[in-house]
């Protein structure tokens, strides 16, 4: 059985604490919090589920002490990438292996710079362990659907991955206010308006795809457009004013071959009614131009969950369902591209075994 530190408990992280807790391969032997109001309680009882036995602690040096096979790492790391990148090595070094839904660059290390690679590389080669990043978009749709769909296809002209998603009960401000822009003026300073940063989300999936079909990248061009509301109105996380952003479309494409080859765009609303000329829908489509032409759809939510929820339970799970995979492989960086494909074992029996 793998021992499991639970690394973060948000909207991600407590769907991860009931997976793990009720897989019959795996043991949760630790949990780190970034809150007082959290810190000193049973993990169990933050997220919902009862005492699982596991007191949560703010104490990253406890967290390293612990003994265990693999953490998965789910803070909110594109806030503080550098930070994030601090903790994963020290856990790296200490000799557990990591999974991490934290920094969407770190799905394919490469795409954030050679100096996240190298570190990266040492931490692992220190303490003979692995790393994976993960994720549900970037970390699902734009690189596994595409990479499981390549080898129907003669040729591939486009290929296209959306993402549709309302994320008006999406409960983090930070997320959506200071990062993605949602409620600010058209044109405000966030990371999602600089074509740098916001390409840098992006570029991962791109680049993963790129290299494993053997395509080389010439050039990324990236864009973004919004909607503001005419009208104020409440979300989860807080309120949207008239005349700010309601709804966003952002892509980022990779010219290959001198031509626009390779796109993953995200079509956000926060509410249904906002940017009602913008494609609809709740989940990820993958739309290649090609011999065979073809559109793969995955909705989520189909059966009126809540989107953003399921999608952060589908995130939660990606991650839980790498563990053995990532524990078994070799030392060093492991993306998509290096482990074996990645299985969600038990999960015809999961209801019972959550309910034990």
């Amino acid at each position: 059985m793998l021992r499991v530190i639970q690394w973060g408990t948000g909207n991600v992280g407590r769907h991860a604490v009931a997976a793990v807790s009720g897989h019959p391969d795996l043991r949760l032997v630790g949990a780190l919090v970034y809150s007082d109001a959290k810190a000193g309680r049973d993990v169990g009882e933050i997220c919902g589920l009862g005492d699982l036995g596991v007191v949560a602690t703010r104490d990253r040096d406890e967290i390293v002490a612990l003994d265990a096979d693999c953490v998965l790492y789910m803070a909110q790391g594109e806030m503080d990438p550098a930070g994030a990148l601090d903790d994963i090595c020290r856990l790296l070094a200490a000799g557990k292996n990591v999974v991490s839904t934290a920094v969407t660059a770190h799905i394919y290390p490469p795409s954030a710079g050679h100096h996240v690679v190298d570190r990266l590389e040492a931490a692992c080669a220190e303490g003979g362990t692995s790393f994976h990043g993960t994720g549900i978009e970037p970390g699902w749709a734009a690189e596994v659907l595409p990479l499981a769909m390549s080898p129907l296809f003669r040729r591939i002209d486009s290929l296209l991955v959306r993402e549709l998603l309302d994320y008006s009960t999406y409960d983090s401000a930070d997320m959506l206010f200071e990062i993605m822009g949602f409620g600010r003026v058209p044109g405000a300073a966030v990371p999602m308006s600089d074509p740098v940063l916001a390409g840098s989300v992006f570029r991962a999936p791109i680049m993963m795809v790129a290299d494993g079909l053997g395509a080389t990248i010439d050039d990324f061009v990236y864009d973004r457009k919004v909607v503001v509301t005419d009208t104020a109105f409440d979300i989860w996380a807080g309120r949207i004013e008239a005349g700010t952003v309601s709804a966003q479309r952002f892509s980022c494409t990779a010219v290959i071959g001198g031509r626009p080859a390779l796109t993953v765009e995200h079509i956000t609303r926060v509410g249904s009614g906002q940017a009602p000329d913008w494609p609809t829908g709740r989940g990820w489509r993958v739309t290649v131009e090609g011999e065979p032409s073809m559109v793969l759809e995955a909705r989520i939510a189909v059966r009126g969950e809540d989107e953003t929820d399921q999608g952060c339970l589908g995130t939660a799970m990606h991650a839980v369902h790498a563990i053995g995979p990532v524990c078994r492989a070799e030392p060093g960086i492991r993306t998509f591209l290096d482990l074996p494909m990645i299985n969600g074992r038990h999960v015809f029996g999961a209801e019972q075994a959550c309910s034990r």
